[in-house]
């Protein structure tokens, strides 16, 4: 079997010189973003005489964020186009988050609340589908149980942390913008899927696309500045810091 991107898509080692490429080609774009993600990473590895669970807990949720971001880039270089939108949807959702928890302690409670919410909500879904015919005597009584409990009163979203994270604007246009491009499945996310020929037929496409791999770069240096702006914050208000010497 040939390891060519016809035989094997995305899986194949192809993509490694479309990734050499385009590194190439938007070269002033790479280096800036590795700047930006450089300044995100040193500032958590050495913050020091922090003892807030609260700015941990938001710490935990800036580095999902910052893991994402990574992720969407390392899809968007190899020609992943609409993939990387849904891994760079979860890194502004972990911003929003960790953002939030930085600015009200109260929004830890009110994440716990929806999580339970969420759970109670998924038992009873997958009872009413017919979880007694699917599921095992054991993993049936826990599900019940678990539909039984009392659901929180819960008012939590992701549009409420951009709220208090003050970023409603990258809320509304980079995390909404990113689910209507194809983090869901949404009529544009089928754009590189197909080809309109001239007789106005279609054909399928199945091949690797960076047509908007700068747009998503330039999305994801934002997601971090911002995240870094909100750290510093963050450590300035509960007693910690930052390594000196960085920007």
């Amino acid at each position: 079997m040939t390891r060519t991107f016809k035989s094997l898509g995305f899986l194949s080692p192809d993509l490694d010189m479309l990734r050499h490429t385009e590194r190439d080609r938007l070269a002033a774009e790479f280096a800036n973003l590795e700047h930006t993600m450089s300044v995100a990473i040193d500032e958590c590895r050495q913050v020091s005489g922090v003892t807030s669970e609260n700015y941990f807990v938001g710490a935990a949720f800036w580095l999902r964020c910052i893991e994402s971001c990574q992720a969407t880039v390392l899809l968007g270089e190899r020609g992943l186009s609409t993939t990387s939108y849904a891994t760079l949807r979860t890194a502004f959702e972990c911003l929003f988050a960790a953002c939030a928890l930085w600015r009200d302690p109260a929004v830890a409670d009110r994440i716990e609340a929806w999580h339970h919410k969420e759970r109670i909500k998924q038992a009873k879904g997958m009872l009413a589908a017919g979880a007694e015919t699917r599921v095992s005597p054991a993993e049936l009584a826990a599900l019940k149980a678990v539909s039984g409990e009392v659901s929180p009163p819960c008012d939590w979203s992701h549009q409420a942390a951009a709220n208090i994270a003050e970023l409603r604007f990258e809320y509304e246009t980079a995390y909404r913008g990113l689910g209507l491009a194809g983090a869901h499945a949404t009529p544009r996310s089928l754009d590189d899927y197909h080809v309109v020929q001239p007789d106005d037929s279609l054909t399928l496409r199945f091949e690797p696309t960076t047509n908007r791999l700068e747009w998503v770069l330039g999305l994801v240096n934002t997601c971090l500045v911002c995240g870094i702006q909100r750290h510093r914050e963050a450590l300035g208000n509960s007693g910690g810091r930052p390594a000196t010497g960085l920007p």
